[in-house]
Parts: structure tokens; C-alpha cells; sequence
């Protein structure tokens, strides 16, 4: 297939990922291997005033150089999975209400504000990212996580995706799976670290989420443990950051994450390569 037919089969394609072929051949936590700090867009947006969890931030991202993406997902009544961070409708659509009270059929026709789309099926949004090569974090809000890996699988998407767990009980739903992912686990205390180790079945697909005011011995302890380091600059860090790059630069020097999620990735990205 030439390259003519390639932009053509691919609408969100932009000539930075046409030049990212090594990069797109690469797993997830091959790249962590790399010791570089990856930066994921917070909401798939790549700054707060593109619509969030849309194909419109997709495009965005890519325009923008970006390849790693944060959205989340959340369940219809009959059980199909869309983009969306609240329960509700109401903020982020013309729909108001709980999703979980929407049949996918009305849920189809739903336009998204900000946009001329429609709420976007996780699917696909998966079989765009696929096709872009871009790489996932997931967080799941209310929704099966078998029905979501299944839905990964089958987009061939397995290592390049990092699924987002915030309690242990959702973390054993997925160390309890049968595929294998990169599965993140908040940490808050130091003896958490033996206890997601013992439950995990197999530490190489760990990680670590910890909070950007967390004790920075936890972070030494993760690191110690060659566990990839997962935290947030959103709120303050991002504000101040956007008028003061050194104050992102300090805040990594510090912790010495592997991946760090903002509202504005391009210019954190920036600043840190």
C-alpha cells in the first residue's frame, strides 16, 4: 500500500506519526525500559478547551505530536462501552442524566459538546488509535474490565495500552485476567508495595500510581523495586507550570517518574526533552 492510499484509509493520520515507525512497532513497557519520562494527555485532550474523550482531541493530539493518550470509559444500560469521564451526561454532552439509564441506540445519536460528533464508542476510538499507533491509558469508571481487554485484544492493542486501577479490589479483577497488560495500582502507603506484589502474577506487567504530594520515599521504594512510576501534575503544578516551566522541570527532577499525565502534555513534553 503507498503512502497516498495509507492518509486516505487513515483520516486522523498525521505526517508525525508517519515518521514514528520504530516507535509505533514498540510496546508500552518496552518504552518505559528506555528510562525517559512519557507524557499522556490528560481526557485524550492536549489542553482543557478541546472537547475531552473525542475523536476531535485524537486529531488534536496527533496535529500536536502527541501519541499517548488518557481517556475513560463508562458502560451504557445494554452494555456497550463509551468515552466518558462522569456518570452523568449532562457536562460533557446534550444528553443529561446517568449513562447507565441510556440505551446504546439513543447513546449513538448523542452529539458531544464542542464538537460535530456523536459520543464515541470505546471501540472506535480503539480501531482509530490502533491504526495511529498511539498508545492508551485506561480508566475505567463503571464498566467490566474483561469486556474492556476483550475490546483491547481485539483491536491488537494488549502492550500498548496501561490500565488504571484505584483499590485492590479492582486491581485482583484484573490480575485476575488471562491477558496480559500493564496494570497500574495507587499507592499510597509503604506497605502497600508487598501487597500488590504478592497479588499481582506477574510483577513485569506492575505499576505504580502515586500522587504528586505522595512522600517522595515511596517514590525511592518504587524505584528500588523497578516499578515504572505513574503521577499527575493536573491542578496547580499545570497552572503554574504554564506560566513557569522551571516549576515542571523541579516537580520530575524530584520524583523521577516514568510517566506523568497533564492538561497541557505538548508543553510539558517540551520541557522535559
Amino acid at each position: 500500500m503507498n503512502k497516498n492510499k495509507l492518509i486516505l484509509r487513515i483520516p486522523f493520520i498525521s505526517l508525525f506519526c508517519l515518521l514514528l515507525t520504530g516507535l509505533q512497532a514498540q510496546s508500552l513497557r518496552a518504552l518505559l525500559e528506555e528510562e525517559k519520562t512519557l507524557v499522556f494527555a490528560h481526557r485524550g485532550a492536549v489542553n482543557p478547551e478541546i472537547p475531552e474523550n473525542s475523536m476531535k482531541g485524537m486529531k488534536q493530539a496527533l496535529d500536536s505530536g502527541m501519541y499517548m493518550l488518557e481517556i475513560d470509559i463508562m458502560e451504557s444500560q445494554d452494555g456497550i462501552l463509551y468515552l466518558l469521564h462522569d456518570r452523568t451526561l449532562d457536562r460533557t454532552t446534550f444528553g443529561t442524566g446517568n449513562i447507565s439509564d441510556w440505551s446504546s441506540k439513543d447513546l449513538d445519536n448523542l452529539g458531544l459538546k464542542g464538537t460535530e460528533e456523536q459520543l464515541p464508542r470505546f471501540a472506535d476510538f480503539l480501531a482509530e488509535a490502533a491504526q495511529n499507533g498511539l498508545f492508551l491509558m485506561l480508566d475505567v469508571k463503571n464498566a467490566p474490565l474483561d469486556k474492556v481487554l476483550n475490546l483491547v485484544e481485539a483491536a491488537d492493542m494488549l502492550d500498548r495500552i496501561l490500565l488504571l486501577t484505584f483499590s485492590l479490589e479492582r486491581a485482583q479483577e484484573a490480575f485476575a485476567l488471562n491477558h496480559r497488560f500493564l496494570v497500574s495500582v495507587l499507592v499510597k502507603e509503604e506497605e502497600e508495595f508487598d501487597e500488590y506484589l504478592c497479588k499481582s502474577n506477574d510483577p513485569y506487567q506492575l505499576a505504580v500510581y502515586l500522587n504528586k504530594d505522595a512522600d517522595l520515599m515511596l517514590y525511592d521504594r518504587a524505584k528500588k523495586l523497578g516499578l515504572p512510576i505513574i503521577t499527575d501534575v493536573m491542578g496547580n503544578i499545570d497552572r503554574q507550570g504554564m506560566d513557569d516551566p522551571t516549576i515542571y522541570r523541579e516537580f520530575v527532577q524530584k520524583r523521577n517518574p516514568d510517566i506523568v499525565v497533564s492538561d497541557y502534555p505538548v508543553i510539558l513534553k517540551h520541557v522535559l526533552h
